[in-house]
């Protein structure tokens, strides 16, 4: 399965991604709905929450490289990764039912402990899949394809879970509490049998298609080492923290700014264009490589959230086209770096020879819950400075200061990422001469092998 030159039956391809739609049903609302909720409708306080998003995430931080680190040696007859997903998907059906269903009174301690849960679960889930689709396939180009099959359910599970809001706060009374329980109850429904289908139709990779894994001190003297991946990490860094800090407050922008009261329909089309966009990202990639790929998405981005500035009160259509216009480059910013991570893995490989998808993939995951906790605490924490009410009934300054927030630093972060991503060393050329050493080194080993008596 991990030759350069294998592929992926279609069917295969599609069921691997699959577990990434019931998955979105909780990325969603725990950016979009969980502050509006947890402030507005229960009163909690905003900053607080923020802190408390912030410090859930920072878990991240330690039980990242355990659950990367721990799949990496687990063995069992189910292989390596499939374990942990498993066990992942009974404790996130637990988090999001106390986490999206709350019996008040709560408070922030309650929310702290079932954020943390979540996040927790979300990551034995995520982390295992993500480093189980690194080997798969050693091919630069169907790496992509993989990555972009968990985008594509993941988006398809994002129109699905956009049109949940959508109904429901279009109906009297709809409320952030009333959006959280249905999303909540298709997620404990569909994530288990999504799972199952996933544990049944993808096999796992072999234990004698793998390297052992290796100590977490050496493992990371190596991987600071690995240049490719330390770039992509600041660009992954960067890109989370603009994209989440604006993301969190979409639902304040919209609502006080351009005064738009269901949000829900228009990240149904937000979501549907970022689906039908998934193709030519692919397409784009194999074309002028994957990293500059990434920076025509951030230098895209970042026209668009500027483009975002002059609009005031009643702009509803041209927020929904430049909305839109964004949504298009959604599904490049999770599979482009997904994929270009897979890749460098093959940098420690060549060097070390040693398989250590699961710690990249954690390392990773650690930027990338650093910046969501980063943009997530900076955002709420900022609104709170500038003295805005989550409730609504904001002064003028307030929603001048919500404006420029909402445009200026996450356009910011994306123009500084540009760069970096542009001059990504890791083509597709050096990346094609990395494999044929590794294949070249495999089939002396297993040559080696058969020849022992």
């Amino acid at each position: 399965m991990t030759k350069s030159t294998s592929s992926m039956p279609a069917w295969r391809l599609l069921s691997y991604g699959t577990i990434n739609l019931p998955l979105s049903f909780v990325g969603y609302p725990l950016v979009i709905f969980i502050a509006p909720f947890y402030a507005g409708e229960l009163g909690l306080p905003l900053s607080w929450l923020g802190i408390m998003l912030f410090l859930g995430r920072m878990s991240d931080v330690i039980t990242d490289p355990i659950i990367g680190i721990g799949s990496d040696h687990t063995r069992s007859r189910f292989g390596r990764r499939k374990p942990w997903i498993a066990a992942g998907i009974v404790m996130m059906t637990l988090g999001v039912y106390k986490l999206f269903m709350p019996e008040p009174p709560v408070g922030l301690g309650y929310f702290l402990l079932w954020v943390s849960v979540v996040y927790v679960g979300f990551t034995m889930v995520t982390l295992p899949h993500e480093a189980w689709g690194g080997e798969l396939s050693a091919s630069y180009h169907e790496r992509t394809k993989i990555t972009g099959s968990r985008q594509f359910f993941g988006l398809i599970g994002l129109v699905a879970a956009t049109a949940v809001p959508a109904y429901v706060m279009s109906q009297p009374g709809g409320t952030s509490g009333a959006v959280l329980e249905a999303l909540g109850w298709v997620v404990i429904i569909a994530l288990p049998i999504t799972g199952a289908w996933l544990m049944w139709a993808v096999p796992s990779v072999p234990a004698n298609d793998v390297s052992p894994g290796v100590s977490l001190r050496s493992g990371l003297r190596t991987m600071w080492r690995n240049g490719p991946f330390v770039r992509m990490l600041m660009v992954l860094l960067l890109g989370v923290i603009g994209e989440t800090f604006r993301q969190t407050i979409t639902l304040f922008y919209a609502r006080d700014v351009i005064g738009v009261s269901n949000l829900g329909s228009i990240y149904l089309l937000y979501f549907g264009v970022g689906l039908a966009g998934i193709p030519a990202w692919i397409w784009l990639g194999n074309t002028i490589g994957k990293h500059r790929a990434l920076g025509v998405s951030f230098t895209t981005l970042a026209v668009l959230s500027l483009a975002m500035l002059p609009l005031g009160h009643g702009d509803g259509v041209m927020f929904t086209a430049l909305f839109a216009a964004k949504g298009f480059c959604f599904g490049s910013l999770q599979m482009l770096p997904s994929a270009m991570i897979a890749d460098v893995v093959d940098v420690d490989a060549a060097r070390s020879g040693k398989s250590r998808q699961g710690l990249y993939y954690a390392a990773a995951g650690v930027a990338l819950k650093l910046g969501m906790a980063l943009g997530q605490g900076l955002s709420l924490n900022m609104l709170d400075l500038v003295d805005f009410n989550a409730k609504g009934a904001n002064s003028a300054d307030a929603i001048s200061s919500l404006a420029m927030m909402y445009c200026i630093p996450c356009a910011t972060l994306f123009i500084i990422a540009v760069p970096l991503v542009w001059r990504y060393p890791l083509t597709a050329a050096r990346h094609q001469k990395i494999r044929g050493r590794l294949d070249a080194r495999r089939d002396a080993t297993a040559a080696i092998v058969n020849a022992s008596p």
